[in-house]
């Protein structure tokens, strides 16, 4: 009887070290690692949200407690590092995003400037053009460059051509494609002056479409075309 008892024992605590063992085994990554040994204790802290005194102290205290071997510790600061300073560049992002819509948005939308295919020297003439507009109490030199390097990273692949019915009016194109860009006001105006000819509005379509090829068809943009001249014929 003794040694069934004896016996039942032994399996017992072999158990346990296999099931501490399976616990305690060594993850492949330093997430993995953060998240089994860490959430052993108490709730997982945000990585993108480092302790005051920084992930690498907080990690010495922290590593004993979670048995962490040496490596296992540099993979898992490795992992918090890297996790914390792109939630660092992600809030920086949405920072300059929301300034450079504060002041983009003062004339148009900031749709007609996502929508441009411009890169480089020639978006920086666009913008330092805005600037003599606005003038520099409005967007100073510092401030234009802060817009260019968002605009550098920021990205255009959602700016993409909103889809209209098939049955779509010109007049309904013409306020869809043309109203993500400027008001439309500028362009009433516009037909209400006798010296704006049909090859105006031909070469003015033509160019806009030139700015954000993926925003308007050829299609649309004939519409548009012929929305337009029987516009300015019926404002003369």
């Amino acid at each position: 009887m003794k040694f069934i008892r004896t016996l039942v024992w032994i399996l017992i605590i072999q158990g346990i070290a296999v099931a501490q063992a399976t616990v305690w085994a060594a993850p492949a990554d330093g997430q993995s690692l953060f998240e089994k040994r860490c959430s052993a204790c108490h709730k997982l802290p945000d990585p993108g949200r480092p302790p005051p005194q920084g992930w690498a102290e907080q990690l010495e205290l922290m590593a004993p407690l979670a048995r962490l071997k040496t490596d296992q510790k540099r993979s898992v600061l490795d992992y918090l590092q890297t996790h914390s300073q792109q939630a660092s560049m992600d809030a920086a992002l949405e920072e300059d995003r929301a300034f450079f819509e504060e002041k983009c948005s003062r004339c148009h939308t900031t749709d007609r400037v996502l929508l441009s295919p411009l890169r480089g020297e020639a978006l920086s003439h666009v913008i330092n053009r805005m600037q003599s507009r606005s003038g520099t109490d409005w967007l100073s030199d510092q401030e234009v460059e802060r817009v260019l390097s968002y605009l550098a990273i920021a990205p255009r692949d959602t700016a993409s051509t909103a889809p209209l019915s098939n049955d779509a009016a010109p007049a309904d194109i013409f306020s869809a494609r043309c109203s993500a860009c400027h008001t439309l006001e500028r362009i009433f105006q516009k037909l209400g002056d006798n010296s704006n000819t049909a090859d105006f509005w031909s070469h003015t379509v033509s160019r806009m479409r030139g700015k954000a090829p993926q925003w308007m068809t050829e299609t649309e943009a004939g519409e548009i075309l012929e929305y337009l001249r029987s516009a300015s014929t019926m404002q003369q």
